[in-house]
């Protein structure tokens, strides 16, 4: 979705301040409030990253804020970040500046707005970031062929040595079979609970068609264990990929999912599983799946 951002002359912010229907997202820059509402998080930040690149026409954006500008997850950054300014660092009205010179090949301009290189700040996102940020960045990049694993690690050996080894863990465990966000996550939480590592996207032939498990577990003397993310997009996305209702999309993703339990057991869990791995925990076990007792450590 495009939203138009609005930048007054000098002497009318004082009046659209009092204009119910507009929304200030930044000194001089206004956008239609009841749209602003409607947006989701990591829409929300691409508009202040464009309404800092108006009032900023020289700044190289980069972490999150590149990674949005190039429609890759960036999870929920608390700032806008721009990098190569020798001469601006730390943060200030909600802008966060790394004083770093950069290689003109980390640097791309499009539509007269500069970022970092998708394999550089995939890179620094991996340094910094929160890990399941940078592997769901990294596992979307891949799947989409927009960089390959030895290029961000080139890109990564440009930059400085904090968070290194995380980002060079992030890099090994990524996977271009992974389809959403909610799984990258879900894939950090089995990682951390010190599950055995499952088989993407395995393709399972049903009555109906194949079936294709986000993850798959073989489990010894049992049958296989399928784990399903079911974020709250979910079925809205089945039905508009299929032209149909909401409702619709509910009842035939259920006649799949008894068509595919014909074939294994299934287990299915949500954003808080994903985001808290001792919650997953107790649903592995029971479903005879082996975890630690303590949870390896995460960032």
């Amino acid at each position: 979705m495009t939203v138009d951002i609005l930048t007054p002359d000098p002497g009318e912010p004082q009046r659209l301040r009092r204009m119910p229907e507009l929304q200030r997202i930044r000194r001089g820059a206004y956008v239609d409030a009841a749209t602003f509402a409607d947006l989701p998080q990591h829409q929300r930040h691409l508009l202040h990253v464009r309404a800092v690149a108006l009032s900023r026409p020289g700044a190289v954006f980069a972490r999150e804020s590149a990674l949005a500008l190039a429609d890759l997850p960036h999870g929920r950054p608390d700032a806008v970040h721009i990098i190569g300014d020798l001469g601006a660092t730390g943060r200030r009205s909600g802008v966060a500046s790394t004083r770093v010179a950069l290689d003109d090949d980390d640097v791309i301009v499009e539509d007269g707005i500069a970022r970092c290189a998708p394999a550089y700040a995939l890179a620094h996102l991996g340094r910094v970031g929160r890990q399941g940020d940078a592997v769901s960045a990294l596992d979307e990049a891949l799947r989409r062929e927009i960089v390959t694993k030895e290029a961000v690690t080139d890109a990564l050996g440009r930059q400085g040595p904090r968070g290194r080894r995380r980002a060079e863990w992030a890099i090994r465990f990524a996977d271009p079979l992974c389809q959403s966000v909610g799984e990258s996550w879900s894939r950090v939480a089995i990682h951390r609970l010190g599950a055995p590592p499952p088989q993407l996207q395995v393709r399972i032939m049903t009555r109906v068609g194949p079936r294709f498990p986000d993850f798959l577990w073989e489990r010894p003397g049992m049958r296989p264990l399928g784990g399903e993310f079911d974020g709250a997009w979910k079925y809205g996305v089945i039905a508009e990929a299929n032209g149909m209702q909401p409702v619709d999309a509910v009842i035939a993703e259920k006649q799949r999912e008894d068509a595919l339990r014909e074939h294994i057991d299934t287990l299915h869990w949500m954003w808080e599983q994903a985001f808290r791995p001792a919650l997953l925990r107790p649903m592995l076990e029971r479903a005879h799946i082996p975890v630690r007792s303590v949870l390896l450590p995460g960032w």
